[in-house]
């Protein structure tokens, strides 16, 4: 199994900690309300991360971003304030379905749910409407950090099996497993964001820029790129 250096830790930051998320781009209280958390997770559905920021402030904009709230709005409206952020029909509906069944199943509130192991948080959160593997861990992350998981979505995917961590056919729990076991403890809270951005930022869906890339010397597709030129 392959394990990345600690000290690439440092040449990653170098690279990449420029790209870090700002402070403000998201709600300030994201990690303390799983709610909308998860609306937000479901805004960054199949759109760029600027999509849902501002499909996120459109909705915030027009609706109090609570269970009830969102349960009881209009959808075409909801689906208007969130237009921005592509399927907005979409994304409207499993927002008023996610909303309506936190309200009626948990009375509004997460948060006893995450206070549950892991494991049994995680299927529970799964039972929701609207929430997959990745979400469930995106809210997971607010109390056990990126130290236990790692949400696994497009460019996590595509890094782990370019790296060759996984086989091409690996599901999201082996790639996560297997990204959990190649970044090293003492960095990964950090430096798995940081390899987030090498891949949106570098590993490329498209063209990958592997000459650039600073794990090149770890990446199966990259020395493969390398020897063929």
């Amino acid at each position: 199994m392959k394990e990345m250096p600690v000290e690439l830790a440092g040449e990653l930051e170098e690279r990449y900690g420029r790209y870090w998320w700002p402070e403000g781009m998201y709600p300030e209280d994201l990690d303390k309300n799983p709610f909308k958390n998860a609306v937000v997770t479901i805004l960054s559905q199949n759109t760029t991360e600027a999509n849902c920021i501002r499909a996120y402030r459109g909705l915030a904009s027009r609706f109090e971003v609570t269970p009830d709230a969102l349960a009881n709005a209009n959808e075409a409206e909801l689906g208007e304030s969130i237009r921005s952020g592509g399927l907005y029909r979409v994304k409207a509906r499993r927002i008023r379905r996610f909303s309506k069944a936190v309200l009626d199943e948990h009375g509004g509130d997460l948060s006893p749910i995450l206070d549950m192991p892991k494991e049994e948080a995680r299927e529970r959160l799964m039972e929701l409407p609207g929430i997959g593997e990745k979400t469930a861990d995106v809210l997971l992350t607010s109390r056990h950090t990126y130290r236990e998981v790692i949400p696994v979505d497009t460019h996590m995917d595509r890094l782990a099996k370019r790296i060759g961590l996984v086989e091409p056919g690996a599901g999201y729990e082996e790639t996560q497993r297997a990204l959990i076991s190649f970044i090293p403890e003492a960095v990964r809270e950090r430096a798995s964001g940081l390899l987030w951005l090498l891949a949106k930022h570098t590993c490329k869906a498209g063209r990958s820029r592997c000459a650039e890339c600073p794990i090149i010397g770890l990446c199966d597709h990259g020395q493969g790129t390398a020897q063929r030129k």
